[in-house]
């Protein structure tokens, strides 16, 4: 079999190894199911983690993510149906098994370190691929949410290694083939996968922004960043055009649907919609985001420097206190949490304050009254015309004078020739303008031309100027 890309068999057999171990994980959670608490025979782990990647993943759809509590409650029926004898508190540890599992909590929720073998045509390298499927992290109402990270959409979505801007491109030119040909079923499950795809390509760039935020010493801003958002922001107008087309395509569709092609097509429209919207509001983030850029430069490399640096939590201050006397550690926990954690009572409703309030009497709000007097008011010259007569007189004899059909570029240029003002040249475009009003009585009708009109002063379409006893064309 003969590799499809032009790189050598040492390339495409490292890169099938990569995509292999991202795998890794998920076997693990099921080889290790026999040494862990409570009876997991009866369930299949794997099946569980790709129920959680598409319950986090349908969330990320809405523009958030999943709390802990609502992917349990997604999982367990699941776990029941798997093992019908699981109760209610054995099915939530089991999806917690699995939530954690994903976070990779028994190595702290860092990264999956996976070590491979690393080829090239003259040498062999021992490598490590570092990922995450699932990570949690901080959502707008202050509260966490789990997301899944490019490497667990990618996983999901069964693609590794393929690069998601030419999925996106695939998966658009084959729905629109099917829309097209009348295949509203496939083209639904189609739009899904292109759903599925434009999650993923918003995470892979919202990463990259986000990682800039963090630590602007860890890109590349002028060499790498400025192409990447350049070619981002090309291949999002891309699939703005296409997705506008299709969504074009499906509304014709609709229009002479029925049935369950109805609510098929609607579904498809739908999805449509929100692959729009999400590639809008990831448009607006690139377009801020060299912005962004100067001012976290400004705020990270611009900051007063420590004079120490501040201790590793866990080396020099967590291994310390597990060794000291508990005594004298809870005084220090004490201290430590007055100094860092300040005391935020919660806003309670006061009962009896609320009913004094709502019982007391109407306060007396009539105060002396102000004599303002007679306002001395001026009567002022009304504004001096924008139009002059003479520019009414010129537009009139210049329509008055029209025998044939005229495209609008035409007697604009006919105008200016003419020495008119550029104020009658604006006059004489919004008489046309009214011309549209059937209430209006012209001498002149006007048809559109289909073509853009070119002129220095006005943008637009062209418009065919006629004479009002000519017959339509």
């Amino acid at each position: 079999m003969v590799e499809p890309n032009p790189d050598t068999w040492q390339e495409a057999l490292t890169r099938r190894l990569r995509t292999l171990l991202r795998t890794a994980p998920l076997h693990r959670i099921e080889a290790a199911k026999g040494y862990r608490e409570g009876e997991l025979s009866g369930q299949d782990l794997r099946a569980l983690s790709l129920r959680a990647l598409d319950l986090t993943i349908e969330r990320m759809g809405l523009g958030t993510g999943i709390a802990h509590d609502e992917l349990r409650e997604g999982l367990t029926p699941l776990v029941q149906l798997s093992d019908p004898g699981t109760s209610g508190p054995e099915a939530d540890a089991v999806a917690d098994t699995v939530i954690a599992a994903l976070l990779n909590e028994g190595q702290r929720r860092q990264a999956f370190t996976e070590p491979y073998l690393a080829l090239s045509e003259h040498s062999a390298t021992r490598k490590a691929l570092s990922f995450h499927l699932l990570r949690e992290r901080e959502s707008p109402d202050g509260g966490t949410v789990i997301v899944a990270t490019t490497e667990g959409i990618n996983l999901y979505a069964g693609m590794l290694e393929y690069p998601v801007e030419d999925a996106q491109v695939a998966e658009e030119a084959v729905l629109q083939s099917q829309v097209r040909r009348g295949r509203i079923a496939d083209a639904v499950r189609t739009a899904q996968r292109a759903r599925l795809r434009s999650i993923e390509y918003e995470q892979k760039i919202l990463g990259v922004l986000e990682t800039t935020r963090r630590d602007i010493q860890q890109v590349d801003w002028v060499q790498v960043m400025l192409g990447t958002i350049g070619a981002a922001r090309e291949h999002i107008e891309e699939r703005l055009r296409a997705e506008r087309e299709i969504q074009r395509a499906v509304d014709t569709h609709l229009d002479a649907a029925t049935g369950d092609n109805t609510r098929e097509l609607t579904r498809l429209g739908d999805t449509l919609a929100e692959c729009v919207t999400r590639h809008l509001r990831l448009h607006e983030a690139l377009i801020k985001a060299n912005q962004e850029y100067l001012q976290e430069q400004e705020r990270q490399a611009f900051r007063p420097r420590l004079a120490q640096p501040l201790p590793d939590l866990e080396a020099d201050v967590l291994r310390t206190a597990l060794g000291a006397p508990t005594s004298s550690l809870a005084r220090a926990v004490d201290l430590f949490i007055s100094r860092l954690q300040a005391p935020n009572p919660p806003v309670a409703l006061r009962l009896v304050q609320l009913v004094d309030r709502l019982l007391a009497p109407r306060r007396d709000t009539s105060g002396p009254t102000l004599d303002t007097g007679e306002a001395d008011l001026e009567l002022l010259p009304p504004p001096p015309p924008h139009f002059e007569e003479a520019d009414h007189a010129a537009v009139e004899a210049l329509l008055a004078g029209l025998h044939a059909k005229t495209r609008l570029s035409e007697l604009l240029a006919r105008a200016r020739d003419a020495g008119l003002r550029s104020e009658a040249v604006h006059l004489l475009t919004l008489r046309l303008l009214s011309a549209f009003d059937p209430d209006q009585a012209l001498a002149v009708r006007v048809e559109p031309a289909g073509v853009p009109l070119r002129d220095p002063e006005f943008i637009g379409d062209d418009l065919y100027v006629c004479p009002a006893e000519a017959e339509p064309a």
